[in-house]
């Protein structure tokens, strides 16, 4: 021990730095197993992401909608938990490695904390300039010239109510007429205002649960306007559109954070070998089918994907095959790819760094936030709809930050 102690007190003292790798023996590698390994990610993966596809596509099968509503906030939790829990944590530590050279470990430490700052700021910029061309697109037709004669309309019309009203007697003019109320017979449809009872009917509900559920994932009507009273016809194919554009996007985002983390974990699976490889197994068994379910499930909540689309089965599909793309890499150079060499470490630290930055904008800002901060949030979740919202999230992040 003493012989041991003055070893690393000179290596200190010197400067001298460990060397990357972890220098594990591959005679032990277990190729049959690892490829089992594989076939059962891959169908984990793509069941978990599937699953509410296949409810929202064969609406026959006893799923009550309770439980997609439960799942899509179960979800969100998951994937707050991965960026906070799994990702950041993992980079910090890869990018800090005792072996990496001094510019990592001493000169800027916090290396991972910036990359996926940077991170957030090219996802909120892509996002402003879809945003600006579609508020482009929207406001392109508008007729100025229309506008004016309505002016010149309105302007006329007030002058000749301005000279009656001087010429005639006060009192003998007729009240105006009541104005239109919209939508008056849907508005005194009582059933309609309990949400609870409405989420324990099963998908084959027929009626008015024909309604398509809105971009954050709770039933909207399908005029895309709102329950309050209007004396205006407001434009709602325009706020639709968009509406539909900020859920695909929302959704491209979840899907690109995880996948690119993805790829890594599966190589990192298909290199380890005895008993580390089967802890790390049923840990990314457990992951997989979480991080799935919340994305299919948001993927199940966009409007546009009409039941016989093909984009929502191509969306799961990537998912399913990317951490068994990864297991493939890994079962393929499994002799010459470390994860703790110089190279392993700092790819993996930068692409969970740049995972956990998208996660975090999607999961706090598109998903969080949205789902319980927006204006619309307080009219659909209330009362004891809004406590079960926040349990589901807390039970997903609990749950995640468990497995890890």
């Amino acid at each position: 021990l003493h012989i041991l102690q003055s070893e690393l007190t000179r290596r200190q003292t010197e400067g001298e730095r460990p060397a990357c790798g972890s220098g594990t023996n591959t005679h032990g590698y277990n190729t049959p197993f690892h490829v089992f390994a594989l076939f059962l990610i891959l169908l984990i993966s793509t069941l978990a992401c599937s699953f509410p596809v296949i409810v929202r596509r064969f609406p026959k099968l006893p799923v009550p909608n309770y439980a997609l509503f439960l799942s899509r906030h179960f979800g969100t939790g998951v994937l707050i938990a991965t960026a906070f829990v799994h990702l950041l944590p993992t980079a910090y530590v890869s990018l800090t490695d005792p072996c990496l050279p001094r510019f990592w470990n001493e000169v800027y430490p916090a290396m991972s904390g910036f990359i996926a700052m940077c991170s957030v700021f090219a996802v909120v910029g892509v996002e402003m300039v879809f945003a600006l061309k579609g508020a482009r697109h929207s406001h392109g037709g508008l007729d100025l010239e229309g506008l004016k004669g309505e002016g010149r309309k309105a302007e006329h019309r007030r002058g000749d109510s301005v000279k009656r009203f001087k010429q005639g007697p006060i009192g003998l003019e007729p009240l105006p007429p009541q104005p239109q109320f919209d939508d008056e017979p849907e508005d005194l449809d009582l059933d309609e205002l309990d949400p609870v009872a409405e989420d324990q009917q099963p998908l084959t509900a027929t009626g008015r649960r024909k309604e398509p559920p809105s971009a954050n994932g709770h039933l909207a009507r399908p005029d895309g306007q709102s329950r309050s009273t209007s004396f205006a016809n407001p434009n709602t194919t325009t706020n639709t559109v968009a509406t539909d554009q900020r859920a695909i996007l929302q959704c491209l985002l979840l899907e690109a954070g995880i996948l690119f983390h993805s790829v890594f974990i599966g190589m990192a699976l298909s290199v380890s070998t005895g008993p580390a490889f089967l802890v790390l197994l049923i840990a990314i068994c457990f992951h997989q089918t979480f991080e799935g379910l919340a994305l299919g499930s948001r993927i199940a909540a966009i409007p546009s994907f009409s039941t016989t689309s093909l984009k929502p089965w191509l969306m799961s599909a990537m998912y399913g095959v990317t951490t068994p793309i990864g297991q493939a890499i890994g079962l393929a150079v499994h002799t010459l790819y470390d994860p703790a060499s110089q190279f392993g470490l700092l790819t993996v630290g930068s692409v969970n760094a740049v995972s956990a930055g998208l996660l975090l904008y999607a999961g706090l800002v598109q998903l969080l936030a949205e789902d319980f901060l927006s204006e619309g949030s307080y009219t659909e979740l209330h009362g004891r709809r809004r406590l079960e919202a926040c349990g589901a999230v807390v039970c997903g992040s609990m749950l995640m930050a468990f497995v890890g």
